[in-house]
């Protein structure tokens, strides 16, 4: 398996310096984060000024560099993390032509909200109606449509996910697995999720993730809320995770996704590293 960072987890670093940090944990890749980012700058977040974001408007001429960057570093592109929703068809269609210039193979879009506020079969039909439309782009431009396993998507587990992507071809379409984002919602057994979305698991994204409680109003006592946990600390047991990924005989990208803070962000990438590749190593000597 390679190893890469979804560039979320930097928020403090300029691109160039979230390159080098990687360069140098010994990271394979580089996930880059794509959105229009206007947040302050000056106080990083992950999702709001987002120093390491590379902006959706920029010209072919600027992603070309970031690309020359990468490529000279020797690191590879294997996604793009991009915020598209399923309807943002030119939108797509321009990040397809970004992708090309990453040589990434794979991007992720979002298949559907669900929050209860419209029927699951209508969010449903129109993600796999909006879906078909662009797979028709994937095969022309041989770049990849990525499902997460995501809370608030309709696609929160592998069983989920596959009812959607089974629609497609595995060749144009695919699941990016997401064990911390499970912690939350949709947990199913990780190795037969894998089993379930077969062909069709194309990324897999690396987080941990906890439980916090706080009072709550009566009739109830407690109320409990997910939250983002070191690698180390989490619910998620990443040698289970690794055994069933060994099991299905997936070989693909591991890219981390990590929201904890409990650590300063250049020790979170390299520690995060250390641990994967410690647990690899202990599932692949059993």
């Amino acid at each position: 398996m390679k190893y890469a960072c979804f560039t979320v987890g930097q928020p403090e670093s300029t691109p160039e310096e979230a390159l080098k940090q990687l360069k140098d944990a010994g990271y394979d890749g580089v996930e880059w984060r794509i959105t229009n980012d206007d947040g302050d700058t000056s106080s990083p977040g992950f999702w709001k000024g987002n120093r390491c974001t590379l902006q959706a408007s920029w010209s072919d001429a600027q992603f070309e560099a970031v690309a020359k960057m990468t490529s000279d570093l020797g690191l590879e592109v294997p996604s793009l993390g991009t915020y598209l929703a399923h309807t943002d068809f030119e939108d797509i269609e321009r990040m397809m032509t970004v992708a090309k210039i990453f040589g990434a193979k794979a991007m992720r879009v979002n298949p559907g909200r669900y929050d209860g506020s419209r029927h699951y079969r209508e969010a449903f039909d129109e993600g796999v109606g909006a879906f078909g439309r662009s797979q028709m782009l994937a095969k022309r431009f041989g770049v990849k449509l990525l499902v997460e396993m995501h809370p608030g998507n309709i696609t929160p587990s592998a069983s989920a996910a596959f009812q959607f992507v089974s629609n497609f071809s595995p060749d144009f379409v695919g699941t990016i697995h997401d064990a911390g984002n499970m912690v939350n919602e949709g947990f199913e057994n990780y190795q037969m999720g894998f089993e379930i979305l077969g062909p069709y698991l194309a990324h897999v994204h690396v987080k941990n993730g906890g439980w916090t409680s706080e009072p709550a109003e009566a009739p109830r006592e407690v109320q409990w809320k997910g939250t983002a946990a070191p690698m180390r600390k989490g619910v998620v047991d990443y040698a289970v995770v690794l055994r069933g990924l060994k099991a299905v005989g997936y070989d693909g990208w591991l890219s981390f996704e990590d929201f904890s803070q409990e650590m300063g962000q250049a020790e979170r990438v390299k520690d995060n590293l250390a641990y994967i590749k410690e647990v690899a190593e202990m599932v692949g000597n059993e």
